[in-house]
């Protein structure tokens, strides 16, 4: 990997060549397979934050188009261009063009551009509807990427046009790898158990793990960084404050359970999604509720986590979360 300055690690050290993507070997082989024949398809790329779904996409545009990728890639965010008039206008008018370079872009000379949105699940019915309509009329000139978290936010008429693959968290061990190489480029002197814990936290997202250790390292330098100096650092609580933190929620009355943990929101800047993993793993390992409550405990936490992915209110959230451990207590 070749270090590059003044980028945020997440870009510094995002592969621009398929070999050099770590994890997802199955799907980038296919993908390789599909460019070589020519006959990459319409796509949709889903699961977790962090997980690669992006950079697969781009590198293998790189692959595809080379020097030209500027002229033969349009990249959109839905959360941003959500709505009908994006699809109408700027995907439409890039898909409908005919412009293209002559090196592009195989034995076959089929020349297709290439549209990636990413969070296409941010996008509204009415857009993605619209959506639809396009990729079946451009097909022949325009091939699309669509990224998302959820492929359930993505109607069927879409996902019946396109292969879909799903991204998992990446794996522990080549988490591990990646973030020490990064490490060593950096010239960073961590404690083990520091790289035990940015991977625990990140649970399997790249993107994640990279800007917790970036933090760190504009923080303390290349200096020896120790657990306490990571859980400052990052404002978050340690080992015994988490505890403590999931002892109150079950043990105190709804009212003060919820002003205890929303002091705790913004006294650590502790996100909702972290509570809830620190829940689960307390009722997996502690074990305090019997077997059949605690399935269905963890089964309203999931859809909790799901309604977060949305945006929705966090204080209504914190509310049903503390209200399902008292209902089942």
């Amino acid at each position: 990997m070749e270090k590059i300055n003044n980028l945020p690690w997440v870009e510094k050290y995002r592969p621009d060549e398929i070999i050099n993507i770590i994890s997802h070997k199955e799907i980038l082989n296919t993908l390789k397979n599909l460019m070589d024949k020519n006959n990459f398809p319409h796509v949709i790329f889903y699961g977790p934050p962090g997980t690669g779904k992006t950079t697969t996409i781009l590198a293998c545009a790189k692959h595809m188009f080379g020097s030209s990728f500027a002229n033969m890639v349009l990249e959109l965010n839905g959360s941003d261009d959500r709505g009908i008039n994006v699809v109408r206008e700027q995907i439409k008018d890039f898909s409908q063009s005919e412009m293209f370079s002559n090196e592009i872009f195989n034995v076959n000379k089929k020349r297709h551009k290439l549209v990636i949105l990413d969070e296409a699940d941010s996008m509204t019915y009415d857009a993605q509807f619209a959506l639809r309509r396009v990729i079946e009329i451009y097909t022949n000139t325009t091939r699309f990427c669509l990224i998302c978290n959820y492929s359930t936010k993505i109607i069927p008429s879409l996902q019946s046009r396109c292969i879909t693959f799903r991204f998992s968290p990446i794996p522990i061990y080549e988490h591990i790898e990646h973030i020490k190489n990064i490490i060593k480029l950096e010239n960073i002197n961590i404690n083990e158990d520091v790289i035990n814990e940015i991977i625990k936290l990140s649970d399997g997202d790249m993107r994640k793990s990279l800007n917790l250790l970036q933090s760190l390292y504009m923080t303390c330098g290349t200096d020896n960084i120790t657990l306490n100096m990571f859980y400052k650092n990052i404002g978050y609580p340690l080992p015994k404050e988490k505890e403590l933190i999931i002892d109150k929620i079950i043990k105190l009355d709804i009212n003060s359970a919820y002003n205890f943990v929303k002091k705790i929101e913004s006294d650590k800047s502790i996100s909702l999604n972290d509570i809830i993993n620190d829940l689960v793993n307390h009722i997996l390992t502690k074990k305090v509720f019997p077997p059949i409550k605690m399935a269905r405990i963890l089964a309203e936490l999931s859809e909790i986590e799901f309604f977060l992915a949305g945006n929705i209110n966090t204080s209504i959230q914190l509310g049903a979360i503390i209200s399902i451990l008292k209902n089942f207590k």
